[in-house]
């Protein structure tokens, strides 16, 4: 797979992916989606969360990649910190609401 042109171009390809990679910009999802998970979520677990945090559940969920839980495990973690947790609980926090959100791979 090939390049854009303009990152072809570019001198500073490393400063375009970090830019990528820092932006908070989530891929196309359905805006029904979001809501949908959100209910499905306090259904089945009794859990409250915000359309932030669904919306990262959402592209985890949708995503096809071998990085999607723990790049959504770590929005969330950045999330809940900027919220005023430590770091310690927003991780296990995240954590917990991925793996009862999507699932665990190990179990």
């Amino acid at each position: 797979m090939a390049f854009p042109k303009r990152v072809r171009d570019s001198k500073d390809i490393n400063g375009i992916i970090e830019a990528r990679r820092n932006s908070d910009n989530l891929r196309d999802i359905p805006n029904v989606l979001v809501p949908v998970w959100q209910l499905k979520i306090r259904e089945r677990f009794g859990i409250n969360i915000d359309r932030e945090v669904a919306e990262y559940i959402v592209l985890a969920a949708h995503e096809r990649g071998t990085w999607r839980r723990q790049r959504a495990t770590r929005k969330i973690e950045k999330l809940l910190i900027s919220r005023g947790l430590s770091k310690e609980e927003s991780a296990s926090e995240a954590r917990l609401i991925i793996d009862l959100a999507i699932g665990n791979p190990e179990k």
